[in-house]
């Protein structure tokens, strides 16, 4: 990263990583960050060209749900090998039940 710090290179996401601290909890967001910022497709932001995290990578389709939590719609068995959670794989069958 170039010089100064993440908060005076990328203010605004800084602001909403704070709000999201304090909605959500520093222990959980923070673990979310660190997962994205070792190769985890998890956590991704660019700001004022500096970037942090992973990006989902092309060609993946993220979803919704009722209560706004996302979820990889698309081969995440590929994106991330032996890291299916439960709760995706319950979302994915939910979908695919939803869709006949």
């Amino acid at each position: 990263m170039a010089k100064g710090s993440m908060r005076e290179q990328m203010p605004v996401v800084a602001e909403w990583i704070d709000d999201l601290r304090s909605a959500f909890g520093a222990d959980y967001i923070d673990s979310i960050l660190r997962a994205g910022m070792r190769g985890k497709p998890v956590f991704y932001a660019s700001e004022n060209g500096h970037t942090v995290g992973t990006p989902v990578p092309v060609g993946v389709r993220v979803g919704t749900d009722a209560r706004g939590r996302s979820y990889l719609l698309d081969s995440p068995a590929e994106v991330l090998p032996n890291e299916l959670s439960k709760y995706e794989a319950r979302m994915r069958r939910e979908k695919l039940k939803g869709e006949h």
